[in-house]
């Protein structure tokens, strides 16, 4: 792992200030006895940068009440290290270049989730099981979808809660690759592609992990007895272990969920950031707190590798099992749907407000600036 570090001290501050390169742009922090920012630089690309160096420990960012992770930052007892991987705009909520991004992702993200509908039709097809997984609309369907939904909601959103997170590491890393998707993919989409993107979500996973994967699999080892011939593979783990109707579906459920989980892993494991920036404090032991800090923040992304496709896994175990009750692949559909939606759509508002309140403090930093020129 890469981090390309430059830090510098300046004994007339009581904080040191620091900078770091990344090509030919460079950012200089200046603190102040306050340890707020002064003068902030702008690079070539006309993005401000504000951040703090902190004397003790603190675990809220600035305004005192944005989330922590949102921005790759950890808050240890000493100083803090922040990677940066995206920009600010000041000048209006979702620029043009930013809306056209959206548009981009969101094709994208429907031709993905398409292919995956396609490849379990063919699935289906040619293991000759029901491509539909038992679909089958109505009130009862949809009121099960609902009922089922509430748990895993209820569940996450404890786990993403803010001062869980400050408890516990573990929730911490949960959320910080939450967050990381969703400023990398949905932040700035319009409410009906947001719609749009996790109806295609709910409707392609679930045709291709449920109703093709876990379908398959569940055929297979239903039929378990037809292959008894040939003792190899799955036919003989099915001689192994009875293959009635329960178990042949519950193990189909956690294969299924297990695989999915790897996928995952291999999809959307965080990528380490291009460069980071650190203060070095002006003490012996400043080299030693840098190194520590280094290896709690690598650790933590660590954590983040292993929980978020564990939870995906989970959460695809439960809707294996859902699927297995109801016999319905409306009912994981809505379940899936209504999960994503209102997870994904509380960490936007989350991320949304606390943007705002950063765009906000930047003008009250440039206002104060201006009148101290004046005065």
């Amino acid at each position: 792992m890469e981090l390309p570090l430059i830090c510098r001290t300046q004994h007339s501050l009581p904080f040191p200030s620091f900078k770091t390169t990344l090509t030919s742009n460079h950012f200089v922090f200046h603190t102040t006895k306050y340890g707020r920012i002064t003068r902030r630089s702008r690079g070539s690309n006309g993005l401000s940068v504000c951040s703090k160096a902190a004397s003790d420990r603190s675990s809220e960012g600035i305004d005192g009440g944005s989330r922590e992770g949102d921005h790759g930052s950890f808050s240890g007892s000493a100083m803090e290290v922040t990677s940066f991987n995206q920009s600010f705009s000041s000048d209006a909520e979702f620029p043009v270049w930013e809306k056209l991004g959206a548009i981009v992702r969101l094709s994208y993200g429907i031709g993905i989730y398409g292919a995956m509908a396609v490849a379990g039709t063919f699935i289906c097809s040619f293991t000759g099981i029901d491509s539909i997984g038992g679909f089958h609309p109505s009130i009862d369907a949809i009121l099960e979808g609902l009922g089922y939904a509430v748990p895993p909601i209820m569940a996450l959103l404890f786990i993403l809660d803010d001062e869980v997170v400050k408890l516990s590491p573990h929730c911490r890393a949960i959320r910080d690759v939450e967050d990381e998707e969703l400023r990398s993919f949905f932040y700035g989409m319009s409410p009906w592609q947001f719609i749009l993107i996790v109806t295609a979500s709910s409707i392609g996973e679930e045709l291709f992990y449920r109703a093709a994967v876990q379908g398959a699999l569940a055929d297979i080892f239903l039929r378990g007895t037809e292959l008894m011939t040939d003792a190899r593979g799955i036919a003989c783990l099915t001689g192994v272990l009875p293959p009635f109707v329960p178990f042949a579906q519950a193990f189909a459920a956690v294969i299924t969920a297990a695989l999915t989980g790897s996928l995952y892993y291999v999809a959307a494991s965080p990528k380490d950031p291009t460069y980071v920036v650190a203060p070095v404090l002006q003490t012996r032991s400043g080299r030693e707190d840098l190194k520590k800090l280094f290896a709690a923040w690598y650790e933590r992304r660590q954590m983040k590798k292993i929980y978020s496709p564990l939870l995906e896994g989970l959460l695809a175990l439960y809707l294996g099992f859902e699927w297995i009750q109801t016999n319905n692949i409306l009912c994981p559909m809505i379940t899936h749907g209504i999960y994503s939606a209102v997870i994904l759509g509380h960490g936007l508002w989350k991320i949304n407000d606390q943007r705002r309140r950063l765009r906000n403090r930047v003008q009250l930093l440039k206002l104060e600036g201006r009148n101290s020129n004046k005065s």
